[in-house]
């Protein structure tokens, strides 16, 4: 499905009204339908205009609401406020603040922008929980955070390679999918993070450490780095920049975050990577990712 680029005042000329709003959300659930009956898979549906959240299979009658499964369930917020805030999260690259989320939106607090980034970035975080790398995968581990403050975490993330012919015959390489986890470096967790991201045989590149270099399931070549900097950049060149990118942008916007949110954070920009070919189409994928994500309750963000 084919997006065009919207600049704000397109996005909020197009969609002015809950009305409107709530049709885009129908829209990008379904792939571009307006309806989808998920008992007999059906098209028809009828609906009342003073609530357009609620859709009645046209044949079955099966009556289908358009908070109730997603994570847009325990928000009382207009779905209007909901497309304007998934719009500035996904549209600047530099990402959005909670803050400046507010400021944006004219919310009355804080803590309500800040559960709303939040919830949006749950939705992008569950949207990759099932994609698995294959061919040839960079893996590596990095520390995010201060240590000296106690506010550090160990991030796995494992970067695909692939090849293309570019327009003189050459062959050439670039960096596919991401994957990443939150956990300390053990065997444990790192087999346990291969297994879920990765396909069997897959041929994985990574440093010399006890816990990366004797993986199962996959076909591994290690090279001991020693944490240098010139090593890492020629021997796992996309996780490296993967890693460092990861970090001037959470420094830059966010200026450093909570070891314990650090995933959510992590899970917007390996979204945002992961479909950094598709630009234009972020926002309306971050719609449909948010209609589709299981209900979070404001507890479970906090805890």
């Amino acid at each position: 499905m084919s997006y065009t680029k919207m600049s704000a005042a397109q996005a909020f000329r197009e969609v002015d009204t809950e009305e409107k709003a709530c049709a885009w959300f129908w829209s990008e659930r379904f792939g571009g339908k307006a309806f989808v009956c998920p008992h007999c898979e059906e098209s028809g549906s009828y609906w009342q205009h003073d609530n357009p959240e609620i859709r009645e299979c046209a044949v079955c009658r099966t009556r289908v609401r358009l908070r109730a499964t997603s994570l847009l369930r325990d928000s009382k917020l207009p779905l209007l406020t909901w497309v304007r805030a998934i719009f500035f999260v996904m549209t600047d690259k530099r990402g959005t603040s909670a803050l400046t989320l507010k400021r944006h939106l004219g919310l009355g607090s804080y803590r309500t922008a800040w559960a709303l980034g939040h919830k949006i970035r749950t939705a992008l975080a569950a949207r990759d929980e099932a994609y698995r790398l294959s061919g040839s995968v960079e893996l590596d581990s990095a520390a995010i955070g201060s240590r000296r403050t106690g506010n550090q975490a160990t991030v796995l993330v494992a970067v695909e390679h692939r090849t293309y012919v570019d327009r003189k015959g050459r062959t050439c390489g670039k960096a596919g999918f991401a994957k990443f986890v939150l956990a300390s470096q053990t065997k444990a967790n790192a087999q346990a993070f291969v297994d879920g991201a990765l396909t069997p045989g897959t041929f994985v590149n990574t440093d010399g450490s006890t816990a990366l270099c004797s993986l199962r399931h996959v076909d591994v070549d290690y090279q001991v780095t020693q944490r240098d900097q010139a090593v890492l950049e020629a021997w796992l060149p996309r996780v490296f920049r993967f890693v460092e990118n990861a970090k001037t942008w959470l420094a830059g916007t966010f200026h450093g975050v909570r070891a314990k949110y650090l995933g959510r954070y992590f899970a917007e920009f390996t979204y945002r990577f992961n479909r950094r070919h598709d630009e234009s189409g972020l926002f309306h994928r971050a719609i449909r990712a948010c209609s589709l994500a299981p209900p979070v309750t404001l507890r479970l963000l906090c805890a």
